[in-house]
């Protein structure tokens, strides 16, 4: 991935990292011991869900990877947050696709890939992951105040 935008970000996800390896199974580590800045894929196993590392916006190369048994058990997890930025189903079932795609609470849903994206597809996030929508044509919402006028010609 190469270095974050600064160190107080890349302070930011350290202290994920530090507080994961605390709470669940450090699988690969990104860190680099040269470069505090630089942060490579990361990720977690066996993490407790009400830990902050599954709950929070990292912003940075870090998964955690949770086990679930059910459909049922696997939106709980996935919708069980003030966040809803984006979600991936990875599945070679089509119906699957399209019952966990429509359940998830996220502005994007992902399916077999992850941040694909179209400049004229709308982009943004539910819950507190978004406040409208960048991209496309709605994108321009946040700049404009819309207006009705109502005027009688027979005056």
């Amino acid at each position: 991935m190469g270095t974050l935008i600064d160190c107080a970000h890349a302070d930011s996800v350290h202290s994920f990292i530090r507080e994961g390896e605390s709470k669940g199974q450090l699988l690969l580590d990104g860190r680099n011991a040269e470069l505090a800045a630089a942060i490579g894929p990361t990720i977690f196993v066996e993490v407790d869900p009400n830990a902050s590392l599954s709950r929070e916006e990292i912003f940075g190369p870090v998964l955690v990877v949770t086990r679930f048994t059910s459909e049922e058990q696997a939106l709980q997890l996935a919708n069980d947050s003030q966040y809803g930025l984006g979600a991936a189903v990875w599945t070679r079932d089509l119906s699957r696709a399209h019952r966990m795609s429509r359940r998830l609470k996220a502005g994007s849903v992902f399916v077999n890939n992850y941040n694909d994206g179209d400049m004229t597809v709308p982009f943004g996030g539910y819950k507190q992951s978004g406040n409208g929508r960048d991209k496309s044509l709605h994108a321009l919402e946040k700049f404009t105040e819309l207006k009705t006028i109502w005027i009688s010609l027979e005056a």
